[in-house]
């Protein structure tokens, strides 16, 4: 039979409501000597505990959420009151009621008989009210941080889904150009994209995947830029540590390869990219330095497109206080540096 969800901690909370109540009610008896006394405790004493429990569930489960928690301070305090007339008019009819079954030290007094369960109401009032706004809060605290959990995957996702289509079409860019030069490349090429896409289709749905998976994912993209790219431009990619101890989070390090692609070739003059991957106790090191090419240091100076600011995003969010990432832009030079601690 399956379980409801939930059903067990509310059976755990009622049973812990019952044995806190059940002690109350016994543990007095123990330090009563007198049969007289124990006599009319069972009798006086433990109606006047049920009073008291009447009004702590009565403010816990009923003023508080439908007054207090909705902001209806006056009628909260009112309905509050009325209780308190309530259980003091049970505690009289009570007493004259029982008035004959036990022997009384002291003749019947109605205004102490009346006001007797002012001083338990009051311990009831305040027990009832810091346990219900303390769980209240204790809910709100996991329900803010579930919120926040959710719009965090939310997120992560719709970063993810950028990704695709932004590399999507640079490749297809890339294929396009080696058809129209009719080169003998062009087969090779899109099965590389078939590989890619494998990767970006089914492995990036899940939340990590191994380093080394992602390694070649960044192989194959490697591969189909070098189909389109001239001699002149040296492409040096190197590992380093067992990346398969690893597991990191699809697509991450990519665009930073891209932007070196992006804006660190030139067809006019020598062009050299560098990408270090390390793999270091519990961090990983990743680097890519590549040329500014000269006819594009002005597009890297208004920015870096989507792929980076995205891949920025995501480090916050997948990495906040165990990630360093440093990119400087000297001498021709751009050079992106990422620490991630795991």
């Amino acid at each position: 039979m399956e379980e409801i969800p939930g059903l067990r901690s509310k059976s755990y909370t009622i049973l812990i409501h019952i044995l806190v109540w059940v002690a109350f009610l016994l543990v007095p008896l123990v330090f009563i000597e007198s049969a007289t006394g124990r006599e009319r405790f069972m009798m006086m004493g433990w109606f006047q505990q049920l009073l008291m429990a009447a009004y702590f569930y009565y403010n816990f489960l009923y003023l508080i959420p439908f007054f207090l928690l909705r902001k209806k301070i006056g009628r909260y305090f009112l309905m509050l009151l009325l209780g308190l007339v309530a259980i003091s008019g049970f505690n009289v009819i009570f007493a004259l009621a029982t008035s004959g079954l036990i022997e009384h030290h002291h003749p019947f007094n109605f205004w102490r008989t009346a006001t007797f369960p002012f001083y338990p109401a009051v311990m009831a009032f305040a027990l009832s009210t810091s346990v219900r706004i303390t769980m209240e809060w204790f809910k709100n605290e996991r329900q803010k941080k579930e919120m926040e959990a959710e719009k965090l995957s939310s997120e992560l996702a719709f970063l993810k889904s950028q990704v695709n289509p932004h590399f999507l079409f640079n490749i297809l860019n890339n294929i396009c150009s080696l058809a129209r030069k009719k080169s003998d490349e062009t087969e090779n090429a899109i099965i590389k994209l078939s590989q890619i896409m494998r990767y970006m289709l089914q492995d990036s749905k899940d939340e990590k995947v191994s380093l080394e998976k992602e390694l070649e994912y960044l192989q194959s993209y490697i591969e189909l830029q070098r189909l389109r790219l001239p001699e002149s431009v040296k492409i040096d990619f190197a590992t380093e540590g067992r990346p398969e101890l690893f597991s990191i989070e699809p697509l991450l390090l990519i665009p930073f390869v891209e932007n070196a692609f992006k804006h660190g070739v030139s067809y006019q003059e020598s062009s050299e990219i560098a990408i270090r991957l390390v793999c270091r106790g519990q961090a990983l090191l990743f680097s890519v330095v590549n040329h500014i090419a000269k006819h594009r240091s002005d597009t890297m100076e208004q920015g870096s497109g989507i792929g980076l600011k995205n891949v920025m995003r995501r480090l916050e969010l997948l990495y906040p206080g165990k990630h360093l990432l440093k990119i400087s832009d000297d001498d021709n030079q751009y050079k992106v540096e990422l620490e991630i601690q795991f």
